[in-house]
């Protein structure tokens, strides 16, 4: 009786023993999943991020137009609110001359 308990005894053993190998192997192989998915991942954000051009925000409207209408609209003001329009006329003006000194000082 003995002699089988241990046997039953060496075969738990024997079968814990190779669940705990087991258990190491799938902790390798997972960690070693993980290494190569983020791998995968770095390489796929770098691929992305040189295909993908970030694009500028175009501006809507440049400072020079924008003091064109600001012209046309002072002007219009002048011949009702001489003061309003003097003033808008000015803005316009400002507008134009800064449009054209930030184009010569960005070259």
């Amino acid at each position: 009786m003995n002699s089988e308990r241990q046997k039953r005894e060496e075969e738990i053993e024997r079968l814990m023993r190779g669940t705990d190998l087991s258990r190491e192997r799938d902790v390798a192989f997972q960690e070693e999943i993980k290494k190569v998915a983020s791998a995968i991942a770095e390489q796929e954000t770098k691929k992305i991020r040189k295909t993908e051009r970030v694009e500028r925000r175009k501006q809507p409207i440049s400072p020079r137009t924008a003091g064109l209408g600001l012209l046309v609209l002072g002007a219009g003001l002048a011949l009702s609110m001489p003061s309003l329009g003097a003033v808008v006329i000015i803005c316009g003006i400002a507008a134009i001359v800064w449009d054209t000194f930030l184009k010569s000082s960005k070259k």
